[in-house]
């Protein structure tokens, strides 16, 4: 798989949004604000709740944070996919403004201002856990630096943080931050399919659209994720930067299903190629569930094999994270009805029979989540239903009250 960028709005410009609706807290999209809060022993100086914004520099925006005649630890966070095992390096340019004058990039009196990169390896969002990964320490006053860190991935997420402390408090304290970029080094992998907290998940129809084809993402999750959003980026490279556009996603609604959350939305993707699809939360910092599309004209079928003696199959097909109790589960909701069980989509889809009917449980728990197109594609003919439980208890009712078709 071709390298490509891996944070949103890494440029850290373009649209400014107020972070969950507060005026002073104005963030680059996708980028969410955080501060350290001052004890009742502190001078009021000290730990200054700072102001967000957006400020125009160089012909551009980019973010500002700002604590006037007081000082600072905050920054900015953002989780982004990974792999457990791939090793990551993050870029990010800063720059400072600290002085006893107003004048634009005075130093005059100038105090450190200690601006650091880290990557947290876990994707925990607390910006002072010691397990994240922090740069050297810079002071680029009146001028922009870059700063780098790299780290290794401990699991299917990564949190970026961005961090300011200045030690004295000074008429101009102004931190200014622009084009972030993490990117994998050497050879690397990628997850097709994130669950996040809540079991939220992505599912996505058809699975495999060609170009100009509307595609529904629904979103799933036990969670009501009250800031959740579904963002769509396109290729990256030739094709999509000569079409230069991102697909505009439409929301179609939100609704309560039993114990579950279900958000819908539509969006046409242009032209082929991987998509990424993220259900974020915190104006896109908060990485909340991921699926990757293929978007491609050409599209082939698999001729299946031939079977000894015509029969009805139906095959149970579990997931690779059910465990013993999800199988034992499957067996006795499956023994009045003699059905196949098994791990394997292939084995379930194999078979030149008349009749085939896969249940798939649980088809968000794979890599890249099964549906009925999957199976269309590979092994036609296949009828396809998916079975989702919450636990093996569910599974083994839910299959000894089926009737089969």
């Amino acid at each position: 798989m071709a390298q490509r960028e891996l944070l949103l709005n890494g440029s850290m410009g373009g649209d400014f949004r107020p972070y969950r609706g507060e005026s002073g807290r104005v963030t680059a999209v996708a980028w969410a604000p955080w501060w350290r809060s001052a004890n009742e022993a502190d001078p009021d100086w000290k730990y200054k709740k700072p102001v967000f914004s957006a400020y125009r520099m160089d012909d551009r925006m980019v973010q500002q944070i700002s604590t006037p005649f007081g000082t600072h630890v905050a920054g900015l966070w953002q989780q982004v996919p990974s792999a457990a095992g791939n090793q990551y390096t993050l870029t990010v340019e800063g720059q400072a403004w600290s002085s006893e004058d107003a004048a634009p990039a005075s130093k005059l009196e100038a105090s450190d201002v200690n601006l650091q990169v880290g990557i947290d390896p876990t994707g925990g969002t607390d910006p002072d856990s010691p397990l994240i990964v922090w740069s050297d320490t810079f002071q680029p006053l009146s001028l922009w630096e870059t700063l780098t860190v790299t780290a290794v991935a401990e699991a299917s997420l990564l949190t970026i943080f961005l961090k300011s402390a200045p030690n004295l408090p000074k008429r101009q304290q102004t931190i200014f931050w622009r084009n972030a970029f993490l990117r994998p080094i050497g050879r690397y992998k990628r997850s097709m399919n994130i669950i996040g907290a809540g079991d939220t998940h992505i599912t996505l129809e058809p699975e495999r659209p060609q170009p100009t084809d509307v595609v529904t993402a629904t979103v799933s999750s036990n969670r009501a994720h009250e800031f959740g959003e579904l963002f769509v980026d396109p290729p990256h490279g030739e094709t999509a930067a000569s079409t230069g556009s991102v697909p505009a996603v439409q929301f179609i609604g939100k609704e309560q299903v039993d114990d579950r959350f279900v958000w819908k939305y539509e969006f046409t993707p242009s032209h082929d190629g991987l998509y990424d699809i993220r259900f974020v939360g915190d104006e896109g910092a908060r990485l909340l569930a991921l699926r990757l599309l293929r978007v491609t004209r050409d599209v082939q079928l698999v001729a299946s094999d031939a079977a000894r003696l015509k029969y009805q199959r139906i095959y149970v097909l579990l997931p690779p994270t059910a465990d013993l109790k999800w199988l034992q589960a499957a067996a006795k909701g499956s023994f009045d009805g003699r059905y196949t069980i098994g791990f394997s989509a292939d084995d379930a889809g194999l078979g030149d029979l008349e009749n085939r009917h896969v249940l798939a449980v649980n088809p968000h728990h794979w890599p890249d989540v099964l549906t009925a197109a999957w199976f269309q594609q590979h092994y036609p003919g296949v009828k396809f239903t998916a079975v989702v439980a919450n636990t093996p208890a569910d599974l083994e009712a839910w299959l000894k009250n089926w009737l089969p078709p």
